[in-house]
């Protein structure tokens, strides 16, 4: 049997009955944590069953899903006729070939044409989110390029928001749990705008329709200091995430959508996390009021059985790409319009309409949203509470109500209510700059949105008689 040596100098054998999670911690990258706190914490968590909202670990420890997954669990989880829809697809068609396609991925761009809102109606897929949003940016720049337009590429993205883990999308936005400071330079053609929170407004707005006003004025502004010639998109999400589902002020998007008419830049909406129901309305487009010239999606259009997303396009961008070769979108990923994933979002999106998951969501999000309200009222720890549908979040304030700026402070707060969680049976990490996202499937019932409710609190509670010994 093949030997290695671990960390530590220790032999061991490639056994693959030795504990998962100390492979785990020898061996595998899990996403924004190292080995060492893993170790610390035991390893991480093993998922070895799901049902609905619950998911169930090695150790037969049950827990309600308050992250969906990854904000990907729409439909809830155990859902086997995704499963099966994959195996079959596979069983028949297993990928796509160079310039061909399937019927499933395209009855799936069709179906999407359908869904969304306005114009909309030609799609690239793509594996996931951040992927989407690559696609979007280079297609906007290129349908400038298809029009004479070369100089625009510059990208006006919000602090707050993001996109993206990748080097072409992990400078738009800002998102404290993802610094930059190992990745400079900065690219040149990203341009930050002021963040829409109203509860914070960088602008001074002392109203959510002051704040709104200011920070869509200040996208015009940052267009006419840059020049419109050298623009080519602006990038948002209709409720950002990072911060637990910042909603901008009533016009925001209205008047964005007008400043990118006014100088010929393209509109895209992110809705990688907001799509698919997650905010009770099909789209965050919806809850904007306008339709984007480009949308990206990803997570909950499979509900994460299979990696998927894309960006589509309305007519007017989409028809630019047509015509001879020099018109075409430059673009290409190897796993492109995978048959299996198109199989998987056809059948999530049958189980999403027949159950009307969109409208559960938005009575579950109403009643989750009086919960949480009720508890900010009892806890001064608890900052705001913001979000719409199963999109929410609480941001709290470090004890003794000290700057909710003081990330040292906020850290300490999120590593001990994270695990009170847990004791009480809902998985989610608390974010180390203070906010607890709040993003169940779709499928929650009220008995278990109160649940889940009900062991925030507690865990909380907790949380509080601790800080008052201090």
């Amino acid at each position: 049997m093949i030997q290695k040596t671990n960390a530590r100098g220790q032999k061991h054998s490639a056994d693959p009955n030795r504990g998962l999670q100390l492979a785990a911690i020898e061996h595998l990258f899990v996403g924004m944590t190292n080995s060492a706190q893993l170790a610390e914490e035991g390893g991480p968590l093993i998922l070895e069953g799901g049902e609905g909202v619950w998911i169930t670990d090695d150790k037969g420890r049950r827990f309600i899903d308050a992250i969906s997954g990854f904000y990907c669990k729409n439909t809830g989880h155990g859902r086997e006729e995704i499963a099966r829809a994959v195996y079959e697809q596979l069983c028949d068609v297993s990928m796509n070939v160079f310039t061909a396609s399937t019927a499933p991925t395209i009855l799936l761009a069709a179906r999407l044409a359908e869904l969304t809102p306005g114009s909309l109606s030609r799609t690239f897929f793509t594996s996931g989110g951040s992927e989407a949003n690559e696609t979007a940016l280079k297609m906007a720049q290129q349908f400038h390029a298809r029009n004479g337009q070369r100089g625009r590429y510059k990208v006006i993205s919000r602090r707050g928001s993001y996109h993206g883990a990748t080097y072409g999308t992990m400078w738009l936005g800002d998102h404290l749990g993802y610094p930059r400071h190992d990745f400079q330079p900065m690219p040149p053609h990203v341009v930050h705008a002021p963040n829409p929170d109203p509860s914070r407004c960088e602008l001074g707005g002392s109203t959510p329709e002051e704040c709104a006003e200011l920070c869509a004025a200040a996208i015009e502004k940052l267009i006419l200091f840059h020049g419109p010639e050298s623009v080519s998109a602006v990038i948002g999400e209709p409720v950002s995430q990072p911060m637990g589902g910042v909603i901008p002020g009533p016009g925001y998007w209205d008047r964005v959508r007008k400043i990118c008419d006014r100088y010929g830049v393209l509109l895209i909406f992110d809705e990688v996390i907001t799509g698919f129901g997650r905010l009770g309305t099909w789209f965050g487009a919806e809850i904007a009021g306008v339709t984007p010239d480009i949308m990206t999606f990803a997570k909950g259009i499979t509900s994460g059985y299979f990696p998927m997303g894309g960006a589509i396009a309305s007519k007017e961008v989409g028809d630019t790409f047509s015509g001879g070769p020099e018109a075409t979108f430059k673009h290409m990923f190897t796993y492109t319009g995978h048959p299996a994933g198109a199989a998987a979002a056809l059948k999530n999106l049958d189980i999403l309409e027949r159950d009307d998951l969109v409208e559960n969501a938005q009575h579950r999000g109403e009643q989750l949203r009086g919960r949480l309200l009720a508890m900010k009222g009892r806890h001064p720890i608890i900052r705001e509470v913001r979000g719409l549908g199963l999109l929410q979040g609480i941001e709290f304030v470090a004890k003794d109500n000290m700057a909710s700026k003081n990330l040292s402070a906020l850290a300490d707060l999120s590593n001990r209510l994270t695990p009170k969680l847990a004791d009480r049976g809902v998985w989610v990490r608390v974010q180390r700059f203070g906010v607890l996202p709040i993003a169940p499937p779709l499928s929650i019932s009220p008995g278990e949105i109160d649940q889940l409710a009900d062991a925030i609190e507690e865990s909380i509670n907790e949380l509080e008689s601790e800080f008052s010994e201090i």
